[in-house]
Parts: C-alpha cells; structure tokens; sequence
C-alpha cells in the first residue's frame, strides 16, 4: 500500500499544558515537551468567540493560538436519582475543573497565555441614525492568565499573572 508524503504532517517542538480553573482563577499545573505534529495553531488573528491559549515571545506578540476546547464549562451534567429518568444539566455559580492544550513552540516563544475571546458591544452604523443598523463590532480578546515557559517541563509558579 504506498503512502503519500505530501499528507504527512512533520512533527514539530510542541509543550502539552494541563491547567485548573475555579471561577477566574488559573492555574498551569504541567509543562511537558512533546515533538508531534500540532494543527489548528495558525490562528493568532481569530475572533470567534472562545477560550485560547497563545504562545508569545518577549515583546507579548502572539506566535500560535490554539483552541481550548472544554474550558471554563459553566455548566454540568445531573443524573437522575430514579433510572429512565432524563440527565439534566445545571449552571453552576462557580465553574471549576481542568483542560489541556498542545501548542507549538517557535525558538523565540517564551511565555504562554490564556485568552479569553468575546463578541464586542454592537454600536450603530456609522452614517446611520437608525438604531436598528448595528456595524459589527469587533472581537474583544482578554488575557486571563499569563504563564513563563520552562525548558524542564514543570511550570515555574504555581499561579497566573494578569
């Protein structure tokens, strides 16, 4: 059976991240070097909506972000007491767990962050009197945790920084 080498995709340096979340507080629990190949990560301009986590290099700019799927889930699923009866789900005042992400790593990167991504205010079209014609607004990215990387796998302190 041959295979095609333009599907293939080459593994890169890449770090697997494990965080906990309760409410908005962060925390990087592990850092582990992995070399794999990693999609999705050619997003730094995305706005839809969402949790992400970016690498950065010193300046702050942006070099890859990575959805995190399964983050800040402010619901959970209830079981029924009696079987047959429907599992509900439930907003809970105080979302709390964990996620992990894989991103890639340039030789530049230095710090990563996780970002919130939200649907900015929409405002009347300018020209418009009519309220009604709304321009759409753009994205609101908010960093809610900033955290350095480290060469040996394990995070450096145990919290995030604004």
């Amino acid at each position: 059976m041959p295979t095609s080498t333009a599907t293939q995709l080459t593994p890169h340096k890449a770090v697997r991240l494990i965080f906990e979340y309760e409410g908005d507080t962060v925390r990087l629990i592990s850092q582990q070097d992995v070399e794999m190949a990693v999609t999705g990560f050619d997003m730094p301009g995305v706005d839809h909506p969402g949790y992400y986590v970016d690498t950065r290099d010193a300046a702050g700019a942006t070099l890859a972000r990575v959805a995190a799927h399964g983050a800040f889930v402010g619901s959970a699923e209830v079981f029924p007491e009696r079987a047959g009866e429907p599992i509900t789900r439930v907003d809970v005042p105080t979302p709390k767990g964990a996620f992990t992400v894989i991103v890639p790593v340039a030789d530049n990167a230095n710090r990563i962050a996780v970002v919130k991504i939200a649907r900015g205010a929409a405002a009347p079209a300018p020209g418009t009197r009519d309220a009604g014609v709304a321009a759409a607004a753009p994205a609101v990215a908010q960093d809610i945790a900033s955290f350095p990387l480290t060469s040996k796998g394990q995070p450096t302190d145990s919290g995030g920084t604004k």
